[in-house]
């Protein structure tokens, strides 16, 4: 081989080397992206093994009132499990979810029940900031609870979690995971407290805001507008006159364009009148986002060197006119042309533009501690705050709402005032441990309140109807003259000691005022009251058929919250009835059927619509028959809805 094939060969390997060295680096540097975490074992690891999580009724702190209102759901026990139970009832039936949970500063006692070291720590671990497995134990709390949430979100459903800058970056990779990236919609920032008003002076920095995370279960979620008046006609101030009859003729795609150039035409302005035209610079997403900015983009783009050209386009807009003028550019220090519009035929007087990620809840959250009738200092969430959520989550009236970290109540309190506002049959259901008491002081006490009422210890505001303005001045629309008459009408009246009305930061806001030493007026409602309990136990063949047969009728709370007919109308050993004015859910926990004629002939003589559970059965047609003759009836088999060990649980015969 000569010495230059020699040269050019090792060349040649030189370079393929180089190649494989740019791959290797390549693939070297190529890491999975996501969220890394210690999994720290719960003890609820423990707790649930054999066993199931059910809800028991406590009826002496449930409140039933006879008025129409929906029945409201709180449930007491660790939202694990809590979330667990809702899955067996609620899958895909949640519109909202909202959650406020501990934000793990290392200061506001949150803790972590460690399945390690529960013999040293009964009552969880304290993690302090300089805890080495401070966001592991955070990251494995949220994680296992915020995948059973996934569950009940409709497809259309929404979920909303407050936060803090000490977990928010890993909250929202930790949401990107489960509820995919592409979900995400945005991150509020609210403002909860005014600069000066320092909590602690021995910080860095003094935080003002936090931040609300907003995730959609899928695409079909369609984000909610906000109204803004759109009365005004103060930027129609322009006058165009033609000075010649006979400008030049062009032909631009299929239209005649008259031209007048810089002498042959006038504008001025003066004051607004519906007559008159608005200019409108052609920027930015214009350039694409209507008819007019994408005719200037393709025919009159390339003629802005003629500075000042006027071009009169027919057949073009929606308003009084029937044609667009367009106006290049005045010279070569301006960038765009614009074009003039008349007041739009269609034109309404409030129209819809999207809500901006920032929220000033300032006053709302500086006030908050005296909402409900109940003392809360620690992260209570203004009634207002809640209430703007649920307008920007759902349009339905009858939206289920969650809050699994319910602390103080807020949540249910603003599902009930919101309901009084505007009519709606909105659900709640709370789910909160009794950590320090707080579901027997706080959160069943507040909701208690709102339902019967409660003496206002401090003069308090409730935000009824806000809108946006584009001028403080135009108030006169028909959308505010109806929020005007329906929120100043005698029924308001008669709750508040004032109505009020403020324009304020661009906003047109309606509030009643509830002074100091007034007793608050109950909004009504009705409530359920459960504890999570297990079914089952570590040793199943242990268990004595009386024990069988109590574990099975604690399954019955759990189907009836998923028919939604609550109240227990009668329970025997065998069988136990639940009903409302609509619906009746029958269960039938037994293999022989003893009572079974008996509980056929309840169901003969209901004629709304009737779920029977049974136990599995092989002879299901033949035992289905027996109830061939009674309408409305649905029989469905426990199995279908709950694990296979409560058939295991149930009694054999």
């Amino acid at each position: 081989m000569s010495e230059m094939n020699k040269e050019q060969e090792l060349v040649s390997e030189i370079r393929k080397l180089k190649r494989q060295l740019a791959i290797a680096n390549s693939r070297a540097k190529t890491v999975k992206y996501g969220l890394v975490w210690m999994e720290v074992p719960e003890t609820f690891d423990d707790e649930s093994e054999n066993q199931l999580p059910v809800i028991e009724e406590v009826k002496e702190k449930s409140i039933r009132n006879k008025d129409e209102k929906p029945t409201h759901i709180l449930i007491e026990g660790d939202n694990y499990h809590a979330l667990t139970c809702l899955n067996y009832t609620h899958k895909e039936k949640v519109d909202i979810i909202y959650i406020d949970p501990p934000y793990n500063t290392g200061s506001d006692g949150f803790r972590y029940r460690d399945k390690r070291v529960l013999d040293k720590f009964p009552d969880g671990s304290e993690v302090p900031k300089d805890h080495p497995l401070r966001h592991s134990y955070w990251l494995s709390f949220m994680n296992k609870r915020l995948e059973l949430a996934y569950n009940l979100l409709k497809p259309e459903g929404v979920i909303f979690i407050s936060i803090n800058e000490d977990e928010y970056a890993q909250l929202k990779l930790l949401c990107d995971h489960i509820f995919q990236a592409s979900n995400y919609m945005t991150t509020f920032t609210v403002k909860v407290r005014h600069e000066d008003r320092i909590l602690k002076g021995d910080k860095d920095y003094h935080e003002t805001t936090e931040q609300l995370l907003l995730y959609r279960k899928s695409p079909k979620f369609k984000s909610i507008k906000r109204l803004q008046d759109n009365s005004s006609i103060e930027k129609y101030i322009y006058t165009i006159e033609e000075l010649i009859d006979d400008p030049e003729q062009i032909t631009l795609g299929s239209k005649v364009v008259s031209v007048f150039k810089p002498g042959e035409y006038r504008i001025t302005k003066s004051i607004p009148s519906a007559d008159k035209f608005q200019k409108i610079n052609i920027r930015g997403s214009l350039k694409e986002g209507n008819s007019s900015g994408r005719f200037h983009m393709k025919y009159l783009e390339e003629r802005n060197h003629l500075f000042g050209y006027l071009y009169k386009v027919p057949d073009m807009g929606g308003d009084m006119y029937g044609y667009r003028y367009f106006l290049t550019r005045e010279s070569a220090a301006k960038v765009n042309g614009s074009y003039f519009q008349g007041i739009p035929l269609n034109k309404k007087e409030v129209k819809e533009v999207p809500y901006p990620n920032y929220m000033d809840f300032e006053e709302a959250f500086n006030s908050v501690g005296y909402e409900g009738g109940v003392e809360f200092r620690n992260g209570k969430k203004p009634v207002d705050f809640l209430k703007f959520i649920f307008s920007i989550g759902s349009c339905n009236k009858d939206a289920v709402i969650l809050d699994f970290f319910a602390g103080s109540g807020t949540t249910g309190h603003a599902v009930m005032e919101q309901n009084y506002i505007d009519g709606g049959q909105r659900q709640v259901i709370l789910c909160t441990n009794n950590e320090n008491n707080i579901a027997d002081e706080v959160t069943y006490p507040r909701i208690k309140n709102i339902i019967q009422g409660y003496l206002q210890s401090k003069n308090q505001k409730e935000v009824l109807y806000e809108v946006a303005l584009n001028t403080k001045l135009l108030l006169d629309n028909s959308v505010i003259r109806a929020a005007r008459d329906h929120f100043f009408s005698e029924e308001y009246k008669s709750r508040y000691d004032e109505i009020k009305e403020e324009v304020r930061k661009n906003k047109y806001t309606i509030y009643g005022v509830i002074k100091k030493g007034k007793r608050v007026p109950g909004l009504g409602n009705s409530l359920k009251y459960y504890k999570t309990s297990f079914v089952g136990n570590n040793n199943i063949s242990s268990v004595s058929d009386e024990e069988k047969v109590n574990q099975a009728q604690k399954a019955g709370y759990l189907l009836a919250l998923a028919e939604n007919t609550l109240d227990e109308v009668e329970r025997t050993n065998y069988f136990q009835l639940f009903g409302n004015n609509e619906n009746t859910t029958a269960i039938y926990f037994r293999k022989e059927l003893d009572e079974m004629d008996l509980l056929l002939k309840k169901l003969e003589s209901i004629k709304t619509p009737k779920v029977l559970y049974v136990v599995n059965r092989e002879d299901s047609r033949d035992f289905e028959n027996r109830f061939a003759h009674i309408d409305n009836l649905t029989i469905k088999e426990m199995i279908s809805i709950i694990p296979s060990f409560l058939q295991r649980c149930s009694v054999d015969g």
